[in-house]
């Protein structure tokens, strides 16, 4: 369990003013876990050994407990841990109830410590932050005329959290990624790698995602096998005699800020102010749309029409700017023909604009909300639908969604659905669905069977006392 992020130090008054901090393991003792620590700092003063009393919770929005456990006391050497190595489980918090844990993308820890046999009514709050930062990396690697190279060939790419050294063999049926970091701040790493077709498309055939707090240590390495089909095809993966491949590398850093009071009254005040004030705003917006005061211009589908604004529809989408500051028709005719999607999807894509809302939305409505939203380039809104639909996965529809995914080139929502069946594969390889994925989809049904054969071929670095 080396793989944790861990909080700023801060100092318990109440406890002699021992140093204190927080860890916390995405992968607990089980891959399927959080596991929750407090630990005594090895540099803290005070008595070598000092007791307590410990609370460990996740809190949501408005500081509501969520999930809390208790340890009874114990006694803390220095640069000792107690905790909980079973704390929560980690799909519940990043992916079925991810709205929840992760209000604006943000976990919120809080740990309380006491000496007395009873825990007190009132408390010294401290408050203090983590920001993980990610950095996204992609490049295409294009080896030219490999059917003649007769021996392996490298290439070589440097950032300044890592390097990366790509290594093909002679033999010309796996990829071997190398990497080395030695910048203690980073603590994830995940890499998409894809063959790029004939025709500009991504193919995907290897996604590997972990935490990397022993790179430090070394060289870190993981083998990809390139699937058969590459060779059976060169017409579509050789066009020209040249292989492309696509990489896609996500590096997450973690910053701490330093602890300082929390005064509750003075915080709480200025978020129900402002938490008011948005409201008030998005109720106006709403109301503007719904009435469609000073409308110029139409959005039209084969069954209804809908009054907009020019200027707003142009601050959220991209396409409706380009449409609108050019010579279009669009431009002065005073209507959008949008036939292609139901009335609905577009009563749901305006709200969204107006509101950054969505309301009652079922999972069909999200998938062709998804479209919509990838046609229109409203990027926030098709995340927003993209995370609906991994935290509603269920057997009946992960083939459709895994298509989909397919159809708009998304590799993420594509990997979260692989790895949703393949964590299902008993079960959902013994479905109808699945039966009739194969026979509709072959190619796409290759490509997860190849997945499920190459899934486990990569290292993962895994293991303080727990209750």
């Amino acid at each position: 369990m080396d793989e944790r992020i861990e909080s700023p130090t801060f100092y318990a008054d109440a406890l002699e003013g021992t140093k204190w901090s927080l860890l916390l393991l995405p992968v607990g003792e089980t891959k399927d876990d959080i596991a929750f620590f407090l630990k005594r700092e090895e540099d803290c003063s005070g008595p070598d050994i000092i007791e307590a009393h410990f609370e460990l919770a996740l809190l949501g929005k408005d500081d509501s407990i969520l999930k809390a456990m208790t340890s009874t006391k114990r006694k803390f050497m220095k640069n000792e841990s107690w905790g909980f190595s079973i704390f929560e489980r980690r799909e519940r918090v990043f992916v079925t109830e991810r709205e929840t844990f992760l209000p604006e993308d943000t976990l919120t820890v809080q740990c309380t410590l006491w000496t007395t046999y009873e825990k007190p009514d009132e408390s010294k709050h401290l408050f203090a932050s983590t920001a993980i930062k990610v950095k996204r990396i992609s490049f295409v690697w294009k080896i030219d005329k490999p059917s003649t190279l007769k021996s392996g060939i490298r290439n070589k790419f440097k950032d300044n959290l890592i390097d990366f050294d790509l290594v093909i063999n002679e033999g010309f049926d796996r990829l071997n990624i190398d990497m080395t970091s030695f910048d203690e701040t980073l603590k994830y790493i995940s890499c998409n790698t894809s063959i790029i077709d004939s025709e500009g498309r991504k193919i995907s055939y290897g996604s590997k995602k972990y935490f990397f707090r022993d790179l430090k240590k070394g060289v870190s390495s993981f083998m990809l096998l390139f699937p058969e089909m590459l060779m059976e095809d060169k017409s579509r993966y050789f066009p020209n005699d040249v292989l492309s491949l696509d990489f896609e590398f996500v590096l997450a850093t973690v910053e701490h800020f330093g602890c300082r009071l929390k005064y509750h009254n003075l915080e709480n005040e200025v978020a129900g102010e402002k938490t008011q004030n948005t409201a008030v705003l998005i109720a106006d917006f709403k109301t503007l749309y719904n009435d469609g005061i000073f409308s110029d211009i139409e959005l039209r589908t084969s069954t209804k029409t809908f009054s907009a604004h020019k200027n707003i529809l142009s601050a959220r989408s991209p396409v409706f700017r380009r449409m609108f500051s050019s010579d279009k028709k669009e431009k002065t005719s005073g209507y959008v023909d949008i036939i292609s999607f139901e009335a609905e999807t577009i009563h749901r894509m305006l709200l969204y604009i107006y509101t950054d809302s969505m309301e009652n939305l079922q999972f069909e409505d999200a998938s062709k909300l998804y479209e919509a939203a990838d046609k229109c380039e409203i990027l926030s809104l098709k995340s927003r639908c993209s995370s609906f639909m991994k935290e509603n996965l269920c057997p009946e529809n992960a083939c459709d969604v895994l298509v989909l995914a397919y159809l708009h080139k998304d590799d993420d929502l594509k990997c979260s659905v692989q790895d949703y069946i393949l964590g299902q594969r008993e079960e959902f390889f013994c479905s109808q669905e699945w039966k009739n994925f194969m026979r509709t989809h072959p190619k796409l049904a290759e490509n997860l069977m190849y997945r499920k054969v190459t899934s486990n071929m990569m290292y993962l670095p895994t293991k303080r006392k727990s209750e």
